[in-house]
């Protein structure tokens, strides 16, 4: 019934109708102002299924041939962004292995009409993976950044346009981009911690001194003031109750 809907009767997907069409009506040919209309907006997964038909008709193996090569790009990009989030190669190999050979993504590619699942999951780790490029550049003051951020929204809209679920993609982006300068932050004061010399505070000196009181000798207290550097410098107070060296 889907197959028959999406592709087989979808006017969209049929010679009659012109490109321009699939950008008025549904993921099933039916126009968005019309009140049976499903509403869900997949022009770019349209396309894919007229250009299927352009080059080969009904015939099925084009179109499953095409659900494969997509899951496997996907798997591709997959294994690219594990190696930017998982410190060890194997561990994302791993990733790109569990996510190519996962049941769950049966239905997606062998189920012709699935391609919007692939189309949309291919553009929307692209805006991800774009946008790790983006904040790299950006961290080194490249120019090319600006680009990168570009692309990130072109793939997020093109995922969009696959399936309406892709909506996501720059709040994802967003959210790695929260992480990633938190954790920046957190690793600078680390390296400033180590990197400023530590204070010794008060030190008892051997030089005894009579107190005039007593008449007994007592300790000298001598301290020298600590080398204020860094944060941990700064908010480190100096000694309490003790004399300094004049």
């Amino acid at each position: 019934m889907a197959l028959r809907r999406a592709i087989l009767g979808n006017p969209d997907v049929l010679s009659s109708t012109g490109w321009y069409q699939m950008l008025q009506n549904d993921f099933w040919g039916t126009p968005l102002t019309d009140s049976g209309s499903h509403g869900s907006y997949r022009p770019l997964a349209v396309a894919s299924f007229k250009l299927n038909h352009l080059l080969d008709g009904f015939k099925p193996l084009g179109y499953h041939l095409g659900n494969v090569l997509l899951h496997c790009l996907a798997t591709a990009l997959v294994l690219r962004l594990g190696r930017h989030l998982i410190p060890s190669r194997t561990g994302a190999a791993i990733a790109g292995l569990l996510f190519a050979a996962h049941p769950v993504h049966t239905e997606a590619v062998a189920g012709v009409v699935g391609r919007a699942d692939l189309t949309a999951c291919v553009f929307y780790l692209l805006a991800v993976l774009a946008y790790i490029r983006h904040i790299q550049w950006r961290h080194q003051t490249d120019l090319r950044h600006w680009p990168a951020l570009g692309l990130t929204v072109l793939a997020a809209a093109a995922a969009v346009l696959c399936k309406e679920t892709a909506v996501t993609a720059l709040v994802v982006c967003a959210i790695y981009d929260i992480i990633k300068g938190y954790a920046g932050c957190r690793d600078k004061m680390e390296k400033t911690r180590k990197r400023s010399p530590p204070s010794h505070g008060a030190s008892w000196s051997a030089h005894p001194t009579r107190s005039p009181e007593a008449g007994t000798p007592r300790p000298h207290l001598c301290a020298a003031p600590p080398e204020r550097t860094g944060i941990s410098g700064i908010l480190r107070p100096y000694p309490m109750n003790v004399r300094l060296k004049s």
